[in-house]
């Protein structure tokens, strides 16, 4: 039996963008992410954190990479981009 009581649904996120970002992080050496959901209006929007424990081996980014952004599309809007932040 489901219990959709604690179920959280976030709708029409982006794929492309969200495997383009999960796939980067996940070749810096992260094995694990905490996800973060805001709904909105029209679209709602996620982000990722990541902590130092979740990297293998222990790596962590350089102070340069953790302020690093990640080139998107020119094709999306601004309102694309802020739905990411």
């Amino acid at each position: 039996m489901e219990n959709k009581e604690n179920e959280i649904r976030l709708k029409k996120i982006p794929l492309k963008i969200l495997l383009e970002a999960l796939t980067d992080i996940y070749n810096r050496g992260v094995d694990f992410i905490d996800i973060i959901g805001k709904h909105g209006e029209e679209q709602d929007s996620i982000g990722i954190a990541i902590k130092e424990e979740y990297f293998s081996n222990n790596d962590i980014l350089d102070e340069e990479e953790e302020d690093r952004e990640i080139d998107f599309p020119k094709d999306l809007s601004d309102e694309d981009l802020n739905q990411l932040i």
